[in-house]
């Protein structure tokens, strides 16, 4: 059976494959393509809508047990252009 993951951004559960794992790497979130960092990471789905939700909810200091202010600059980015990509192939 597939591990089942949380949305921080809208808490919702889904398969593991349908999800982004993200890190926090020198106070960047970044999303962790190739296994990345081990240890604490959060999970978010692949949309703008939950991003924001996470973002809203300052779920990712919570999740990755940070204190610290998060640039998601760099995740932001990552979204935008996977659902640009997603949007051009439907």
């Amino acid at each position: 059976m597939e591990p089942v993951r949380t949305c921080v951004g809208c808490r919702q559960r889904a398969s593991q494959k349908a999800m982004l794992r993200v890190n926090d790497v020198e106070n960047r979130l970044v999303f962790n393509s190739d296994g990345g960092p081990k240890g604490r990471g959060a999970w978010l789905h692949p949309s703008s809508k939950c991003l924001k939700l996470a973002i809203e909810r300052k779920a990712f200091g919570r999740a990755l047990k940070s204190d610290r202010q998060l640039d998601a600059s760099a995740l932001i980015t990552y979204i935008e252009q996977v659902e640009t990509m997603l949007a051009t192939n439907e």
